[in-house]
């Protein structure tokens, strides 16, 4: 399992249901994690969502219930198109009478046979949601919400599970000292980070730091914290008009053999071609009712 991100979701901070409508093309979120249910439903294209090391491979029509807590990155190489909903943890526990909220497991790929029909009906849910939530008055609005409470009406009745103590792998001093990792990592990626420098703010040896990290996470440091320089990179390729040189160099990137190379891995093409293709992404948005689905 690779490095993880704490993911600050400030929609919720006012609101107990966030909804989200994207399009991009090349899209690649670091592993992280965040205390709220986050579900995700492909539009266009494909998705690719990594949940606690396993693979999950979405197409357009699916939808994938991430739990809080739950450790996972997503990809999309291609242009894709799609809707992600994240929501309060404690709202949704002040619906139910016992003081616990059970977890959700609702993956298609690993879906029961005899829970696919709901499975369905709940994408039918999806599809309804999405001309509504695009339209902008506050009708509407209530409406989009309206039918995400019916989701997550099936999916506490029907996919309900156990939920161990902490989503997060790890006895609880290993979680500690991850989330530290984490945030030296988020507040110094702009900067050279030494393994020594990181290891000592731990009081560990270098040695130790980097076999508990791989261990932990599945990934070396080094790559991890290149992954994150990449998430930021990108962007701001599609969100500015800066020099794409001084992008990278701003974001701590001082091997650009290399930041040509990790990029392409993961975005499969070059950041000219990213910040081109987001650029005609976003002239077709007006025209999304023309490939939403009948």
């Amino acid at each position: 399992m690779k490095q993880a991100i704490y993911e600050h979701l400030y929609d919720l901070e006012n609101s107990n249901i966030a909804i989200h409508y994207y399009s991009n093309r090349g899209s690649y979120f670091p592993a992280h994690w965040h205390p709220a249910i986050e579900l995700i439903y492909i539009l266009n294209g494909t998705g690719e969502i990594i949940v606690g090391g396993a693979r999950h491979v979405l197409v357009p029509g699916e939808f994938i219930v991430i739990d809080a807590n739950q450790i996972h990155e997503s990809q999309c190489a291609q242009a894709s198109m799609g809707v992600t909903i994240h929501v309060s943890r404690e709202f949704l526990k002040s619906y139910t009478e016992d003081s616990s909220l059970p977890g959700i497991d609702c993956m298609r790929d690993t879906l029961q046979k005899e829970k696919l029909p709901i499975y369905l009906e709940i994408c039918g849910l999806f599809k309804k949601l999405v001309p509504m939530y695009i339209q902008q008055p506050a009708a509407m609005r209530l409406g989009s919400e309206a039918i995400v409470m019916e989701i997550l009406f099936h999916l506490l009745n029907h996919f309900s599970c156990q939920l161990p103590a902490s989503q997060i792998p790890g006895t609880a001093r290993n979680q500690e000292r991850l989330q530290e990792i984490l945030l030296y990592v988020e507040k110094n990626y702009r900067h050279p980070i030494l393994l020594e420098d990181i290891a000592g703010e731990l009081g560990l040896n270098r040695e130790y730091f980097c076999r508990f990290f791989k261990q932990q996470m599945g990934v070396n440091f080094t790559r991890h914290v290149n992954q994150v320089r990449l998430s930021h990179i990108h962007h701001e390729l599609i969100a500015t008009e800066d020099p794409i040189m001084e992008i990278v160099d701003q974001n701590g990137f001082t091997n650009y053999k290399l930041f040509h190379k990790l990029f392409r891995e993961i975005y499969g093409c070059t950041p000219r071609e990213a910040r081109q293709e987001a650029k005609e992404a976003q002239e077709k948005s007006s025209h999304i009712k023309q490939i939403l689905p009948e």
